[in-house]
């Protein structure tokens, strides 16, 4: 009753923010969200989420967040923030039905600056007391187009360009190892350019892409940068990304949730920023961001989803999760030399709110081999 407050077409969510993210230290503030639903119905149209957090390393930070769904299966996002050492602009727009027709279509486009980010080294057996800061500064499009192998086939196929010009420097935290004196030629002095072609092949059964609650999803890519093809690297990776969800009759939801990713690069070495990684919300979720790097990456995770509660405030209806959580990952130079004296075990719980079947926020608590991390994100861990 205190966080959630009913409007004419929908609601105010009142959150407090509270981030623990290894990367980035401690983050305080607040999330005041303006939910808003289509004129004579119940779906979610419009979401505006501005926030001011405060960060020890960043100072103060305001955000603006603006998310516009057309339809159940589309999705427009805009994102803008500045701070300290940081700023960010990014667009994406997301149609699993262009134009009404059966083929899906993304865009995004994105200039950011981010300040916070670790690097340790390459390898399963970094050591933690390696740790140096530095500050990436990159321009991204991204570009993708799908359509399924039949018609009212669950089989699809996407071709997708991604490009990025990107530029690391030592990072500006106190009580940080310079990048450049810890891990001396590493990164190039001036911007590097990748181009990254995609063909994909999935499978997808799910109930819906953002609020799954049955279904599966498979897919399998495979990727080329060519050098002197809008690109400075000339190197290959394969990746493949399972998900599997079972709902079970109770009185209240319960889901099985259970995902395997597994990524492998191989050709001349790329700089490490294209390499697979290890760690974060969507990898791991009890180490920061890129964590552990490597050309082959795999982990597997699964939690069990409850819904604790379920309440309709002004037309929106919102279910309360509790999902329990574990987990297992490690980065290796290839698959086969991977070992599980390496393996990074994880868990946890994680608390969502959501509202289907477009939303869902969400505060991950994860516990590793390397202490508490805690994610805050609008979308499920996977």
């Amino acid at each position: 009753r205190l966080m959630l407050r009913p409007i004419k077409r929908g609601m105010w969510i009142r959150l407090p923010i509270m981030d623990t993210n290894p990367n980035r230290g401690i983050t305080v503030g607040v999330m005041p969200i303006w939910v808003i639903k289509e004129a004579g119905g119940e779906r979610i149209k419009h979401i505006h989420a501005p926030s001011v957090t405060y960060n020890s390393y960043f100072s103060v930070t305001p955000t603006y967040r603006y998310y516009l769904y057309p339809a159940d299966d589309s999705a427009l996002v805009a994102r803008g923030s500045i701070a300290k050492y940081e700023k960010e602009l990014m667009g994406h727009y997301e149609d699993s039905s262009f134009a009404g027709t059966a083929y899906d279509t993304l865009l995004r486009v994105q200039f950011n600056q981010d300040a916070g980010r670790r690097f340790f080294g390459i390898g399963p057996d970094t050591p933690r007391d390696a740790e140096s800061n530095y500050k990436e500064d990159y321009y991204q499009l991204k570009m993708g187009w799908g359509t399924p192998l039949y018609q009212d086939s669950r089989w699809r196929v996407h071709v997708n360009d991604r490009l990025l010009s990107q530029k690391i420097g030592n990072g500006p935290l106190k009580g940080f190892t310079g990048f450049s004196a810890r891990f001396p030629g590493v990164a190039p002095a001036h911007r590097m350019q990748s181009n990254e072609l995609r063909l994909t092949v999935d499978f997808d059964s799910r109930d819906h892409a953002t609020t799954p609650t049955a279904g599966a999803f498979l897919q399998i890519f495979r990727e080329h940068s060519f050098r002197g093809l809008a690109s400075s690297f000339d190197y290959s990776r394969t990746g493949f990304d399972g998900r599997y969800f079972q709902p079970w009759k109770m009185k209240k939801r319960q889901v099985s949730a259970i995902g395997l990713r597994f990524e492998q690069l191989n050709g001349p070495t790329p700089p490490f920023w294209l390499l697979p990684s290890l760690g974060g919300k969507y990898a791991l979720r009890a180490y920061g961001e890129g964590r552990y790097i490597d050309r082959s990456m795999v982990t597997i995770n699964a939690e069990q989803r409850f819904t604790v509660w379920d309440v309709k405030m002004a037309g929106v209806s919102t279910e309360f999760e509790v999902a329990p959580f574990i987990g297992v990952g490690t980065v290796a130079d290839t698959l086969d030399r991977m070992s599980k004296r390496y393996a990074r075990p994880v868990m946890g719980v994680g608390t969502r709110a959501v509202a289907r079947p477009q939303v869902v926020g969400s505060v991950d608590v994860g516990i590793g081999q390397e202490g508490l991390a805690i994610f805050m994100d609008i979308n499920y861990s996977f």
